[in-house]
């Protein structure tokens, strides 16, 4: 982790850290991973395993793999994998692999998120499993390839190499324990990690009510006119295991927020580790109690050649709300109300500071966290399916980079969503455009119709606000804007979403009231109107 965020070329990467490094064992079971982005760690089993069977026989010591496409293991074509296997003895014992997004893959849409695409050629370069460099070798015409269909291809040259430099330390350090102290004994302590991942799991599992229990999430719209597109699932808990069930889910839609089985089985992961106490079950051997069910073709397992962009940030949430909105009755205690969902876009321009052409992703503001029912909800974190992964980038070094001028950044006063415990605050953000010429602006993003919903008798925060302000015009941004043309002088406003809130709002400690309202949270009106405190 530190020698790509050290190395990597482009502030999505060294600034906001949207990539992960896993460490699997020789059947491709992740035994350990960097605290970074959960969605990204439980689908990489699925796209090393792809890449085993594309090479089986066939992979030698210092080779290193790679891909990104959705259907071979993937999750979106932006995050690229780098694979390499840990030989001892003439054995694979073990596989470091890292997963970057990296900042353009091409496609119709500059930062590689394209509402309007309708098949999975228009979102961008898709790489099946090949092989990236061979007993050593970089393979320097592959690079090449890569890097000429993207829009950044200084930057993603820089980005794939610091990912493979940073896979090569991984497997050298493994490689210095197998000669210390032998592949059985390694293999010993992984069997032994996966064995306490599970039996974690299973212990949680237990704890809670065994039954029946439905859940529902909605998506906002699916780009084409429909509303509220149903994510709903059903899980049962049978004593230690849990099956979730999502055969009822609407068939696959036209647009970018169908999402691969590798997402949604690592969606179904991060739901339940929101529900363990337990820090060992962050590994694969906590899945052995989970099993997922699909149905082929539907929204939440698609197949070629619907476009899957958005299922990350995206369909990945609400994914996640599905199945904690089912466990909201025997999981009471452990639960959250629903969190800010991602409203991204990416400014795109002929010149940044050092005159040559950039795309630029925002990251910062990024909304409020649900509440549970003993703590309110973290302010202004991050998204469910990455809470907190991919830290907000530098004010000062995104105005010293890019004609970009941040003017207000704060907390949103009364965002958060009342309850006994409060949601988390969402944020503003207001950002001037001061380039010598327009630029284009491409948006992508949820949580605009459908609000971060309360839990027990907690109220919805707030939704997403966008807008341009262009002297004393008013240009709303919705959440599949692209080519949206922004002119020097432009004012981007953006309200973030908030987190729900949790419990009645009538019981929440008035000592705890009045700290929000000193502190800016909460205003008097809002604090007379829904907690009932009077000055």
């Amino acid at each position: 982790v530190d020698t790509m965020s050290r190395t990597c070329f482009s502030p999505l990467l060294n600034q906001s850290r949207d990539f992960s490094a896993v460490i699997l064992d020789a059947q491709s079971r992740v035994l350990a991973q960097a605290e970074r982005v959960p969605i990204h760690m439980g689908a990489m089993p699925f796209a090393v395993e792809a890449m085993q069977s594309a090479f089986s026989g066939n992979l030698h010591d210092g080779d290193v793999l790679m891909a990104n496409d959705p259907y071979y293991g993937g999750s979106h074509l932006p995050d690229v994998t780098l694979a390499m296997p840990v030989w001892f003895l003439g054995q694979i014992c073990f596989w470091v692999a890292l997963r970057a997004h990296q900042g353009d893959i091409g496609g119709m849409s500059a930062g590689g998120y394209s509402p309007g695409a309708r098949e999975i050629w228009h979102e961008g370069l898709r790489i099946p499993p090949v092989a990236f460099v061979e007993k050593g070798q970089l393979r320097e015409d592959l690079l090449r390839m890569i890097c000429e269909n993207t829009r950044k291809p200084d930057d993603t040259r820089g980005d794939i190499l610091a990912q493979l430099a940073a896979v090569r330390v991984g497997a050298e350090r493994l490689q210095s324990l197998l000669q210390r102290y032998g592949k059985d004994e390694l293999e010993k302590c992984a069997k032994g990690i996966l064995d306490a991942g599970e039996a974690a799991m299973r212990d949680q599992l237990a704890r809670w009510k065994s039954g029946t229990y439905h859940g529902v999430s909605y998506l906002d719209h699916d780009g084409c006119g429909n509303a509220r597109i149903p994510i709903s699932c059903t899980v049962k808990l049978e004593g230690d295991q849990v099956t979730v069930d999502f055969t009822d889910c609407p068939d696959q839609v036209r647009s970018f927020i169908n999402s691969p089985i590798a997402n949604t089985v690592a969606s179904v992961n991060v739901a339940f580790m929101y529900l363990s106490d337990d820090q060992q079950t962050q590994n694969q051997g906590s899945a052995r109690a989970i099993k997922v069910v699909t149905r082929k073709g539907s929204i939440v397992d698609s197949v070629m050649p619907a476009p899957v962009t958005g299922c990350t940030t995206l369909s990945g949430s609400v994914i996640i709300e599905s199945v904690l909105r089912a466990m909201e009755e025997p999981a009471s205690e452990h639960v959250m109300a629903g969190f800010a969902r991602r409203f991204r876009f990416v400014i795109a321009g002929e010149k940044d500071r050092s005159g040559k052409a950039y795309i630029w992703h925002y990251f910062s503001n990024r909304g409020g966290a649900g509440a549970n029912i003993n703590e309110d909800g973290w302010c202004n974190l991050g998204v469910i399916h990455n809470p907190g992964g991919t830290p907000s980038p530098s004010v000062e070094r995104t105005e010293a980079s890019f004609p970009l001028q941040v003017e207000q950044y704060e907390l949103r006063t009364d965002s958060g969503g009342p309850g006994k415990s409060r949601g988390g605050l969402g944020g503003t953000y207001v950002l001037r455009y001061i380039g010598d010429s327009p630029a284009i602006l491409n948006a992508a993003g949820e949580g605009v119709e459908v609000a971060p919903y309360g839990i027990l008798d907690g109220h919805d925060g707030a939704t997403h606000d966008y807008s341009i302000q262009r002297g004393s015009k008013t240009i709303p941004i919705g959440t599949s804007d692209n080519e949206v043309e922004i002119v020097p002088g432009d004012l981007i406003v953006c309200h973030s979403a908030s987190g729900g809130g949790c419990g009645s709002p009538s019981k929440r400690n008035n000592d705890l009231v009045r700290r929000d309202v000193e502190y800016g949270y909460v205003s008097t009106e809002a604090a007379n109107k829904f907690y009932g405190l009077r000055s």
